[in-house]
Parts: C-alpha cells; structure tokens; sequence
C-alpha cells in the first residue's frame, strides 16, 4: 500500500483505538456523495489543499469562489474552485470523482484551457467574473475586490494587488486536479506534461487526492496527499545581460539555469515582469482608430483635474487625489479594449449611495456601463465599455465625471475638517 490507514484514539482512553475505515472508489460506496462535495470542501477549507509542496513560501490560502465561468472560444466553461495565496498566486482547482476516469483524464486538458483563459483575461474582468461565481460559494461580492477579500481575513503586504496581477498575467498560476482518487494513468499523463512544459512555461500542474475515512458514527475524516509536484529546486541561478545601445532603449534578457538534486539544468530566457502601464504604453496596444478616441480622453480627463495614477502593466487609472493626504481614489479604469466607470468602496462611504445612483444614472445613457441587474443595485462594479461606443459622447460623459468630481472632493475636505 502507498499509505498506512488512519487510526483514531479516543480523548478519555488512550487504549481505545479504532481504525477508520477507507472509503473505497466503488460505484456503491461513494453513491451517496458527488463532485459537488469536493467544491464545497476546498471553498470552506482552502487550507486542505498542500499548496507549500508547490509554493513552499505560501503560509494561507483564500477561496474566491465556485463556478466561476470563463469564455473558451465559442464555448463558456466553469472553473470549480479558485483560490489565492498569500503571496498573491492564483490557484485554480478542478474537482472530479475516481469513479469516472475519463472526466479525470479530461480534466487535465479541461484545467489547461481555463489556466491560459485567466492568463489571457485584464484584471478587471478576473474580478468582475469571479463576482458571476456560484452564490452558495464564497463569491467576491458586488463592492467587493480581491484585495478586500484578503484583507479582510489578514495582513497583506503593500504591493499585493501589483504581484497577483504580474502574475496572473505571466502565466504563473497554480493548477491542480484534485480527487477522492487518482489512477496511474492520469499520474503518467500529468508528469509528461510537467517534464514537457517545465522549459517554456511558469504554470504549475499537480494532482492532489483527496482520501476519505469513515468512523463508527458515520462522520467522516478527509486526508489529502499530494501525488504529482514540481521537482524541488536547490539551486537557481538567475543572470541579467544589459546591453546599451545609443540608438535604442536599453535592452535587457534574462535567463535562468536550474539546479535540480545537483544537476544542472539547461539555460532559458524568462519574461522579464513589465513595467506599470503609460499613457503611450496603452496607445501602442490599440488600433490606429481607437488612438485618437484614447488622447481625446486623456487630454479631457486631465482638463477637469482627474489625476493618472497607474501600479500595474494592464490598466491605466483616473480618479481624485485628496489634497490634504494626498490618498489616491480611482474612477476610471483603462485598458487596451474597454473602459470602466467603477468607484472604489472607498468613493462610495464619501459620498453615499445617492450620489452613487445619481452618477450612474447619468452615466449609463450615455454608455451602457451596467445592466439593468446591475444598475438597479447601488453599488456594483461596471462592465467594460468599448472605446468606439463613447467615441461621440465623450464631451457628455465628461460633465457627468467632472460633477462627480467635484462631489468627491468636497466629501474629502468635509471629512478631513472633523478629523
């Protein structure tokens, strides 16, 4: 046997010893559970799952939902589980049960495809589909980010939104399959792909079993053990070649080499983390028919004072600064296909629900920022409009914008006069 069985000794008698009794993967004996079991184990209890055998720094895990619906191509699909670290990698989980071994080998290739789809997305439309997840999960609510999440289960460190969105946006995501059994052939084709795409990607794939024992009662322990992780690393040498060129840029490549239990891995390049977003940045990411739209916004939303404050490399953000403590309160978000009219949770405790509904009554006429669902709520987060859709309304969205502004900045000087 791989593992030994778990025994349980009593509280009152050290001599009272039971030995729990193994679920088995038959059809009869796990008929009275289903996939949905394992999603609500890993949402309420995150922390199951050895995610250190993958990131040996990581000391939590947090859920952000079940369910959560993703585009592939022409079809939607929907990821069963996703967590964060504390160290700001995403981990995405695919449940399936030992009794089907095709959907367990389908869901290799299954966790794959939603893996590149997060990959692919801007960080708003993480947020905003991670609030579509599943209502009986810990789904993000409508007021609610990522970085409102975890802050409000634990310290995080300053720049925490800035690493989880470079790394979702390099690829370095965890990926597991978790089970109440794996078969060696899914084991064999996990480790193939491991051995195949430890060059070339910073994804990580493990399978993770989740075993389950019943006791006298009827109640049940779940056990889980890591089956397929990356090899451990005890060495990493990272080396950095700036060449300087008076005709250019400064370029700069990056390779690494591996040392892996004392053999030393082939050289790679690796993606260097690009710097936060610039005005010229984003023009150079859009088509010559939106730039001119783009520079119109940019010299508007600066006429009526609204500062640019930008920390990662795929969104720029407009808002209010306080002139007093100099806090920064983002409204607007641009990236290279949409823009979002979305205050913080910060603007909406200034100001109120009022003049929340007011903006986005005046706002969504011109532009369809919100459902109808949505815009019925007080405060929800916007959707992304496409540039070519405000392209004639800009002057309008514009006195909307400046009169929330000014809204904004007397609530600040009000609030800063009690203190």
């Amino acid at each position: 046997m791989a593992t030994g069985i778990p025994v349980l000794i009593s509280a009152s008698d050290e001599n009272n010893i039971q030995k729990l009794r193994p679920v088995t993967f038959s059809r009869q004996d796990q008929a009275s559970f289903d996939e949905m079991l394992l999603q609500k184990i890993v949402d309420l209890t995150p922390d199951i799952l050895p995610i250190r055998d993958f990131y040996p720094a990581v000391t939590s895990v947090y859920s952000l939902g079940r369910e959560i619906p993703v585009e592939l191509g022409e079809r939607q699909g929907f990821i069963d589980n996703l967590l964060v670290t504390n160290d700001g990698h995403l981990v995405l989980v695919e449940t399936k049960l030992y009794r089907n071994p095709e959907a367990i080998r389908d869901a290799v290739i299954q966790t794959l495809e939603y893996g590149m789809a997060i990959h692919k997305m801007s960080f708003l439309e993480l947020e905003a589909r991670i609030r579509r997840a599943e209502k009986t999960g810990t789904q993000l609510r409508e007021n609610e980010s990522i970085l409102d999440r975890i802050t409000s289960m634990s310290d995080v460190f300053d720049d925490f939104e800035i690493v989880l969105e470079r790394y979702q946006r390099t690829g370095e995501i965890l990926l597991l399959v978790v089970a109440d059994g794996i078969r060696a052939s899914v084991e064999r084709i996990t480790q193939w792909m491991n051995e195949e795409m430890s060059g070339s990607t910073p994804i990580r794939f493990g399978l993770v079993e989740l075993r389950f024992y019943e006791i006298a009662d009827g109640s049940k322990i779940v056990v889980p053990k890591t089956l397929l992780k990356t090899k451990e690393i005890s060495r990493h040498v990272v080396v950095v070649d700036i060449q300087n060129n008076s005709s250019a840029a400064a370029a700069a490549s990056v390779t690494d080499q591996l040392s892996i239990s004392g053999t030393l891995g082939a050289a790679r390049p690796i993606k260097i983390a690009a710097p936060a977003l610039t005005k010229n940045g984003l023009l150079s990411q859009v088509s010559p028919e939106i730039q001119p739209i783009l520079k119109e916004l940019f010299q508007q939303f600066e006429s009526i004072g609204l500062v640019e404050n930008t920390k990662t490399a795929g969104q720029l953000r407009y808002g209010v600064v306080s002139p007093n403590s100099g806090e920064f309160l983002p409204i607007l978000y641009l990236d290279k296909n949409n823009i979002w009219a979305t205050p913080t949770k910060r603007v909406f405790e200034l100001v109120g629900s009022d003049v929340i509904f007011e903006f986005k009554k005046k706002m969504n006429p011109l532009a369809s920022f919100w459902r109808h669902d949505q815009f019925e709520k007080v405060y929800t987060s916007s959707r992304g409009v496409k540039y070519l859709s405000i392209r004639d309304k800009i002057p309008d969205i514009l006195n909307v914008l400046e009169s929330f502004k000014r809204q904004i900045s007397a609530a600040l000087e009000d609030e800063y006069s009690k203190i």
